[in-house]
Order: C-alpha cells, then sequence, then structure tokens
C-alpha cells in the first residue's frame, strides 16, 4: 500500500486535489440491433484524461463492477474506422494499466459517495438498456445531487434524467437546462448502419418532460450546459467539454472544504507528505509547501534564513481564500509558529507533528540541544563555511525512520540533501496575543529519535497552551509508517 501511494504521487500530481467518480454501463445486448453493447470509449477516456491532468484520482464504477465492454464503432482499432482519429483513446487503450482500470470497475453498491468530489455518468449505447429507469443508479445520482458537488452525465447516459426524481417528487430536470444524445444524431446514426439503433430517442422524451428546458448544439460538435451543480454533454465528443465544466465547478467549490497547509522538516521536502496527501485531499484542499534549499528547490542553503521560511509559508496561507489549519513537521514547528504570530487571522489551527514547539525568544538549536534521545542531533555533519548541515549517513535511517520499510529508508538517503544551517539557530519573536491566540495541537511521536519523545512533551507543557495531545507509536514520520493513523487523528480535530 505504501508503495502504490508513493507511485501514485509521483504520477504528475495526480490525486492531489481529490477523487472523481466515473460511472459506465455494464455489457449489454442491444434488443434493436442485437450488438453487444456498453460503454463509449471516448465518453470514459477523455474525462478520464481531463480530470486527471487537471491533479484528480478517477476511480470508475458500474452497477455490476468488473470488466467493462465498449462499443464497436468507438474502438479506434476497429474495422469501420469510425473513431481511428481518437488518439486519447487508443493511447488508453495500449496501456495495460489503465485497460486494468475498466477490467476491473468498482460496483456502484460499495461506493461511499463522501470519499468523491463529483461524479460523471458515462454514454455510449448500453445505458439505454442497463441504466435507463435503474433505482439504483437514478437514487445514487440524486442523492449525490443533492450534496451540491458536481453531478455530471454525458450522451446517452443522460438517459437517466427521464426519469430520476428528487425526494419531492419532481423530476432532477425540471426546470433545468440540460442536453443529451440529440434526435438529428440518432437519425444520423441510424441512416449510418441502415436500422434503428436505439430503442427510443433521448430528446424527443425529454421534451415531453414538465417545465422542459432540454437543449442541443450543432449536430456531433463538443457542446456541454451547466445548470447550478448539474452538468450534462450532448455525445461522445463532448466528454472533454464536460468534464472541464466539472472542473471549473470543483475550482469554485474549494471554499467548500477545510484548507490544510502542510509544512515539511529538516532534511526532507513537500514529498514527505506523499503517503497522506492524496487521501486527505479526498474531502479537503491540500496545499504542500517546499522550503527554499530544500528538495528541488535550488536557492544556495547559505542564502536561506528562517525569515524565508516564513515568507514561503505565509503566501502558501495567504494564496487561500479562507482560514487554513497549518501543519508542522519537526523543524517546521519554528517556521509555523512564526506563521501564526504573523497571520493569525488567516489560521483556525495548528497542528505540530513531532515539531519542535518554541517559546518567545527561543530557537531550534537551543530546543535540540536539550534532547538526549536524539540521535541526528549529535551526528550533525557541517558544510565547510558552516551554511549547511547534513545527518551522517549511517545514521539517517535509524534516527529518522527505524520503523519504516527498506524502500523508503533507501529513498531518506538517496535524497538527503545538506539542510540551511543559519534558521536553525535564529529566534522566533512570538506573542501572547497573536500566537498565544491560535488554537494549538500536538501530535507525539513515542518511538521517536530525531526528536525526543521526552523534549516533545517538556516543549508541551512549557508552552502551556496546546488544546489536545495524540500519541502515534511511530518514529519520527508517522505519517509515513502509520498514515491511515496519522489521517483519523488529523480531521478528528474540529
Amino acid at each position: 500500500m505504501v508503495a502504490s501511494s508513493l507511485m501514485a504521487h509521483a504520477q504528475h500530481n495526480a490525486g492531489n486535489n481529490g477523487k472523481v467518480l466515473m460511472i459506465a454501463s455494464n455489457k449489454s445486448t442491444s434488443q434493436q440491433t442485437g450488438w453487444p453493447i456498453g460503454v463509449w470509449y471516448a465518453e470514459l477516456t477523455h474525462p478520464y484524461w481531463i480530470f486527471s491532468e487537471a491533479g484528480y484520482t478517477v476511480d470508475i464504477a458500474s452497477l455490476e463492477g468488473g470488466e467493462l465492454y465498449f462499443d464497436g464503432f468507438s474502438d479506434p482499432e476497429d474495422a469501420s474506422k469510425y473513431a481511428a482519429f481518437d488518439y486519447i483513446s487508443l493511447g488508453f487503450k495500449k496501456d495495460p494499466a489503465k485497460m486494468a482500470l475498466v477490467k476491473n470497475t468498482l460496483k456502484l453498491s460499495n461506493i461511499k459517495p463522501s470519499d468523491y468530489k463529483a461524479i460523471f455518468v458515462c454514454g455510449g449505447q448500453g445505458p439505454m438498456y442497463t441504466l435507463y429507469k435503474n433505482p439504483e443508479i437514478e437514487k445514487f445520482f440524486a442523492d449525490f445531487y443533492l450534496t451540491g458537488k458536481p453531478t455530471a452525465a454525458i450522451c446517452h447516459g443522460t438517459s437517466i434524467l427521464l426519469n430520476t426524481k428528487l425526494p419531492n417528487g419532481k423530476f432532477l430536470v425540471e426546470g433545468k437546462k440540460w442536453t443529451g444524445f440529440a434526435s438529428s444524431e440518432e437519425q444520423y446514426a441510424d441512416n449510418y448502419v441502415g436500422m434503428k439503433i436505439q430503442p427510443f430517442r433521448i430528446e424527443d422524451e425529454a421534451r415531453k418532460m414538465p417545465n422542459s428546458k432540454f437543449t442541443v448544439g450543432s449536430p456531433f460538435s463538443a457542446f456541454a450546459v451547466q445548470d447550478g451543480n448539474l452538468i450534462t454533454g450532448q455525445q461522445q465528443n463532448s466528454g472533454a467539454a464536460a468534464a472541464e465544466l466539472v472542473v471549473k465547478e470543483l475550482e469554485k467549490q474549494r471554499k467548500n472544504y477545510p484548507t490544510y497547509v502542510l509544512v515539511h522538516g529538516a532534511w526532507a521536502d513537500e514529498s514527505a507528505w506523499g503517503f497522506v496527501r492524496n487521501q486527505l485531499a479526498q474531502n479537503a484542499n491540500v496545499v504542500v509547501v517546499n522550503l527554499p534549499a530544500h528538495g528541488i528547490d535550488l536557492t544556495a542553503a547559505n542564502k536561506v534564513t528562517l525569515k524565508h521560511y516564513v515568507k514561503t509559508v505565509t503566501d502558501a496561507v495567504n494564496q487561500q481564500p479562507g482560514k487554513v489549519t497549518l501543519v508542522g513537521h519537526s523543524m517546521a514547528g519554528i517556521v509555523v509558529s512564526q506563521v501564526a504570530e504573523n497571520i493569525p487571522t488567516k489560521i483556525s489551527k495548528l497542528v505540530y507533528v513531532s515539531a519542535y514547539l518554541p517559546r518567545n525568544g527561543e530557537d531550534l538549536l537551543t530546543l535540540a540541544n536539550q534532547d538526549k534521545e536524539s540521535k541526528a542531533g549529535t551526528s550533525l555533519e557541517f558544510t565547510a563555511d558552516y551554511s549547511a548541515a547534513s545527518i551522517k549517513k549511517e545514521v539517517i535511517a535509524p534516527a529518522v525512520c527505524a520503523d519504516c520499510p527498506d524502500f523508503m529508508k533507501e529513498a531518506l538517503l538517496k535524497y538527503h540533501k545538506a539542510e540551511p544551517a543559519k534558521p536553525l539557530g535564529e529566534k522566533v519573536v512570538l506573542t501572547a496575543a497573536k500566537f498565544g491566540s491560535v488554537p494549538k495541537y500536538y501530535i507525539h511521536t513515542s518511538n521517536d529519535a530525531a526528536v525526543g519523545y521526552e523534549l516533545q512533551k517538556m516543549m508541551v507543557k512549557n508552552n502551556g497552551t496546546i488544546k489536545q495531545t495524540f500519541v502515534m507509536n511511530t518514529s519520527h514520520l508517522p505519517f509515513v509508517v502509520q498514515p491511515a493513523e496519522f489521517l483519523q487523528i488529523l480531521t478528528s480535530i474540529k
């Protein structure tokens, strides 16, 4: 699980913004044509591309779960060449990892809707038989719509809207602008194959509904409409357009979620949060900060001061529309404390994770020198000009993450980078009126050999304003070795 989480985090930030659920038809047989039918390639692959490129994890579900079937004409390698231009679908088809998703779709009844920030019902020829007048998908769609989160359907997937009702007995689409596969397009398709393909036409039925506002664009053009949190697309060429409306709506809805700003510790970078970031983002906005001279940042260590750290975090916090929960690990406890002093009205909570918790006038080195349990403090190696410090190679894993899996210990060694030394000795300026006004919480790590447990407890006692403490029986990286427990604690802090 840990390894797969790290791999997912490495894929161009996929999942950093949360999860989107795509729902597709299982395989069926058309009673009109006798063809095997299912989902249309482009109506799954094009929205999938949009969502993943926007930083969302995409799960695929169906009523029965298991393998999907793609409509023949939608296959870019089909002998008809009808969709030969569809290189996105071709790429998806040639990717074994992507095809594994459609061979093992989630069963809709096992889905926890609160794990997703949006849903998207795909079209194809199958929905006219598998999803139309299906109570399970209608209830799922209506219930999700009532949460106010983006709720989308395209092409023949919009057939579910012909019968989906709200608890008040009214059709979900009554009085709302929406679209779906147009009758003119159905006629074109019928002419193309020389027979009637569908048992009925969505547009014809939609226009019979009370207070109908069904609308269509030019035939086979990219056309999608939005009415509140309901988003619909016309046909197979509208999947990306509908998905883009979903992404725009998700951006608007950031204000509906709590925001966490996560700040890594010494000898680390923003990737430290890779084991918990995506899971946290399912029901939150998550911002990770990369401090100057850490990780990929090329700022010279001798150019960095505590003010630079503080400014970087302050800028990240100020970019958020509302208050944030500011989380600091290890060395970052010093940083987030000063940030809280400087902008207390932007921070709803401060969470220290095995972190240095200073009082006014203290610095990290003063606190570290009181730590009798730390293996890191006695194993520092400085550059010739004392501008940067690193930990002796043989001490890194035992000090930082003795209980980490071997691959993680190897990563810690591989990416260890000398730490700017000046910020470690710079003192914070904290006042009761500002820093003292921000609610504070502390997550202890009882088996810590970097910031000792006894020092952690002493700092909490000396601070005197910590509202609640938690204890995890881990090393210095609790969010790596026990990510589920860490998230349970973090999200329980209200």
